[in-house]
C-alpha cells in the first residue's frame, strides 16, 4: 500500500505555511483510531512536492462547506445526486449553478447527507495541486474527519481561533471561542450535550466551566494530527464527486488524441441516427424531472405518502388549499417575521421560503447577540413559534437559519 500525505489546506498561497504529515502503509478505515502521527509544515508548493507518487488526502475548512440532507424516491446515489440541486434550491441564495454537491452514503431513515460548497471554491482549493500535477485522492471538510459515533457525545476541536463542532452523523459547525457556548446553546436547542473534547498536549484551557459532561482526548500536538488519527472515510463525505471525480484525470492522458477522437464520435452519430442521442437524452431528462417534481410533492404534502397520478394528486391538492384556510398561515407568519426582523435589527434577509406550514428565513448579521434578542422578542408574542436551524460564526459574520411555525392562540 502507498504512503500517504495528508494535507490541512488553509491558504492556497504558494508560501502559504501549510501542515502535513506522511503516514506509512495507511489503513483509513480500521476500525481503531490511528497512532500518533509527526505533523510538520512547510510552504505550500514545497510541500506538493511531497504528493509525487503518494496518495495525497486534502482536510479542508469545514466553514465553507454547508451539511445538509435530502429525501427522494430513489436508492441510487447518482439519481440522488442528479435530484438534489432541484429540491434544495430554494434552500440557497445562491444560484445552485454556482454550487457543487457531493453525497454521503444511504442512512437508516433512507435520507442522503448532502455537502454543499461553492464551486469558484472547490477551483480554488484544487489549482495548486492541478499545477503541481498532484493527484487528489479525498479533498474532505474537517467537520467530518472529527470522531462520532452513534448516541455518542458530540466531537469538539479547539484550534486556536476557532472551534470545530461534529453534533451528528453528518451535521458540524465551526465558529469562533467567543461564540462557542452561544452556538452550542442554539444546537442543543434546550438539552445540554455531553462533549469529546480533542485537547492538545500544550491546551491549558479549563473546560469544567461548560457545565456539561465531558470526555477529554488528549495527546496530539498539532489539529492535524487528530484530524488523521480520528478521521473515517465511511463516515465523512469526499468532495470529489461529479464534475470533480478524479477518475475524470484520465482526460488529460488521451488528450492529445481528442480532435481525432472528436471527429470518430461524430462520425458515429451521424451513422446511428442524431434522433436516437436525442430520444435517449430526453428520456433522462423526463426520468430525472418526474423524480423532482414527486420529491417536491412529498416534501409540500407529506401526509400523500403514496403517488398513483401525480397530475390529479397536485390539483386535489391544490383545490383544498384554495378552499381551506392555509393561506392565512403564511400571511400571519410573514407579519411575525416582518415585526420581529424590524424591532430587533441587524440581520440581512437572504432568502425566504414557505413549506410544510412552516417559513424557512436564512439571515446573516455580523453578530449572534441579535439572534438571543429575536429569540426572547418570539418567546414573549404569540403567534409563531421560533427554531434556530442552524447558525454558524466565523470572521465575517453569522449566517442563520431560522423556522417559524404557527402557534395556536
Amino acid at each position: 500500500m502507498r504512503d500517504t500525505l495528508y494535507i490541512r489546506l488553509r491558504d492556497t498561497a504558494p508560501d502559504a505555511p501549510t501542515a502535513y504529515a506522511l503516514v506509512h502503509s495507511d489503513t483509513p478505515d480500521s476500525p481503531a483510531p490511528r497512532p500518533s502521527v509527526i505533523v510538520q509544515e512547510l510552504p505550500l508548493d514545497q510541500v506538493l512536492v511531497l504528493g509525487s507518487g503518494r496518495r495525497v488526502v486534502v482536510f479542508v475548512p469545514g466553514v465553507d462547506v454547508r451539511l445538509t440532507r435530502v429525501t427522494v424516491p430513489a436508492r441510487q446515489a447518482a439519481k440522488v445526486l442528479q435530484a438534489a440541486p432541484f429540491v434544495l434550491e430554494d434552500q440557497f441564495a445562491e444560484d445552485v449553478d454556482t454550487l457543487h454537491f457531493a453525497i454521503g452514503a444511504r442512512q437508516p431513515g433512507g435520507s442522503f447527507p448532502i455537502a454543499v460548497v461553492a464551486r469558484a471554491q472547490v477551483d480554488e482549493w484544487l489549482a495548486p495541486f492541478t499545477a503541481a500535477r498532484v493527484r487528489v485522492a479525498a479533498l474532505v471538510p474537517d467537520t467530518l474527519a472529527l470522531p462520532w459515533q452513534n448516541e455518542g457525545p458530540w466531537s469538539v476541536l479547539p484550534d486556536g481561533g476557532q472551534v470545530i463542532v461534529r453534533n451528528g452523523p453528518y451535521a458540524g459547525f465551526s465558529c469562533v471561542p467567543d461564540d462557542f457556548e452561544l452556538l452550542l446553546q442554539l444546537a442543543e436547542n434546550g438539552t445540554p450535550a455531553a462533549l469529546r473534547i480533542l485537547v492538545s498536549r500544550n491546551d491549558a484551557t479549563d473546560y469544567t466551566g461548560l457545565n456539561r459532561a465531558l470526555e477529554l482526548l488528549p495527546g496530539f500536538e498539532h489539529p492535524l494530527e487528530a484530524l488523521i488519527r480520528y478521521w473515517k472515510p465511511a463516515q465523512s463525505i469526499d468532495l470529489l464527486q461529479g464534475a470533480y471525480s478524479q477518475r475524470d484525470d484520465l482526460q488529460r492522458y488521451w488528450q492529445p488524441w481528442q480532435r481525432a477522437a472528436q471527429l470518430a464520435a461524430v462520425a458515429v452519430l451521424l451513422g446511428l441516427g442524431l434522433n436516437i442521442a436525442d430520444s435517449a437524452r430526453l428520456r433522462r431528462e423526463v426520468a430525472t424531472q418526474q423524480t423532482v417534481n414527486e420529491a417536491t410533492f412529498r416534501r409540500l404534502f407529506p401526509r400523500e405518502t403514496r403517488i398513483i397520478n401525480l397530475d390529479a394528486q397536485v390539483e386535489q391538492q391544490l383545490r383544498l388549499l384554495h378552499s381551506g384556510a392555509s393561506q392565512g398561515g403564511l400571511f400571519e407568519l410573514m407579519q411575525s417575521a416582518a415585526s420581529g426582523l424590524s424591532e430587533n435589527p441587524g440581520l440581512t434577509l437572504r432568502n425566504i421560503q414557505f413549506r410544510e406550514g412552516a417559513l424557512f428565513l436564512d439571515l446573516s448579521g455580523t453578530d449572534l447577540q441579535v439572534l438571543e434578542r429575536l429569540r426572547g422578542w418570539f418567546n414573549n408574542h404569540r403567534g409563531a413559534k421560533l427554531d434556530v436551524e442552524s447558525a454558524d460564526s466565523n470572521e465575517n459574520g453569522v449566517q442563520i437559519r431560522l423556522k417559524l411555525t404557527p402557534v395556536a392562540a
